[in-house]
């Protein structure tokens, strides 16, 4: 197939060799049996579930909620791959595979998809939706937004994506956007209502609600990591990856890979890992910004602030 771009990285890939280039055609290829995936996520929140409600005792229940957070921000993850076709390259499956997998996330398949793809044309600029410093020209406010980010941060995510897909997106896609949080309206109150006539608000609160909470502070994490403090004008230097270890890295699906996922947004998360085995070199020249640990990321965003640019390069030793 066809290498698929974001325009930011276009005129750098021309330059590329053609053996690369022909590594990466071959990467852009689906392995539908990954999809499976998503069924293994389900499999991992029901076992932790069943902890959860068959043992009281705080460790157990502390890690269960953990567990099943990581598995709905999982999901969540899933249904960005399905945003850009990488599950089935089959438009009407992609979208409604992808409402599925959002839908626990509390978000809506369309909504994110309008507002996401975006930020993918307008990386770093302000048409994009997601550029933080948009949010205010006022530094002292900037600074206190990006500090309660962890707390504030996914809550207010939340409500950007479907006010910024009602207000950019066509027709037809607010149409999708106002149904698709219809479906979801009937879906949650259902949940509840059928909770609580059965008894079962507890297990709700305890395997859902709760870990919402967790799946927030990963997106938050993650989201600091993806573009913040970065350096704007050149597609190798203005995302981020965080390479950190395989355990998060699957739990991620492969999303902290984010400069790669820009330069080839087509290209299916399991392949993401490969291809910055190929591109590490042009990295390395090229001064982007690579971590090898969120914690370390985490602590070098604390120390510089959202006016800084957070120092780490591929070439830097870190430390985890």
């Amino acid at each position: 197939m066809d290498i698929e771009l974001n325009p930011e990285s276009a005129d750098w890939t021309e330059r590329l060799d053609e053996q690369k280039r022909s590594i990466i055609r071959d990467l852009h290829r689906l392995r539908p049996a990954w999809n499976f995936v998503a069924f293994f996520f389900a499999a991992i929140w029901v076992g932790a579930g069943w902890a959860v409600m068959t043992f009281p005792q705080w460790p157990v229940r502390v890690a269960g909620i953990i567990v099943i957070g990581a598995v709905v921000h999982a999901m969540a993850i899933l249904m960005h791959e399905g945003v850009h076709g990488n599950l089935f390259r089959k438009e009407p499956l992609d979208r409604w595979v992808g409402f599925l997998l959002g839908a626990p996330a509390l978000f809506s398949c369309m909504a994110y998809r309008v507002n996401h793809l975006l930020h993918h044309a307008y990386n770093r600029t302000e048409k994009d939706p997601d550029e933080f410093t948009n949010l205010s020209r006022k530094r002292g406010l900037l600074s206190v937004a990006f500090y309660t980010w962890f707390l504030l941060g996914m809550p207010a995510y939340l409500i950007h994506v479907p006010v910024n897909a009602l207000l950019r997106g066509t027709r037809r896609q607010r149409a999708a956007v106002l149904l698709e949080y219809a479906l979801l309206a009937v879906i949650y109150a259902g949940v509840f209502y059928g909770a609580v006539r059965l008894g079962w608000l507890r297990g709700v609160l305890l395997c859902w609600v709760y870990p919402l909470v967790v799946a927030s502070v990963f997106g938050a994490v993650r989201g600091w990591a993806e573009h913040m403090m970065t350096r704007r004008g050149d597609p190798l230097t203005q995302s981020r990856t965080v390479t950190s270890n395989a355990l998060v890295s699957f739990f991620m699906c492969n999303l902290n890979f984010h400069l790669e996922h820009h330069l080839f947004p087509a290209m299916p998360w399991y392949n993401l890992r490969k291809l910055h085995r190929l591109l590490e070199e042009d990295f390395r020249r090229a001064g982007s910004s690579i971590y090898r640990s969120y914690l370390r990321f985490v602590w070098d965003a604390v120390r510089t602030g959202v006016h800084g640019r957070a120092p780490a390069t591929i070439g830097e030793k870190q430390s985890s």
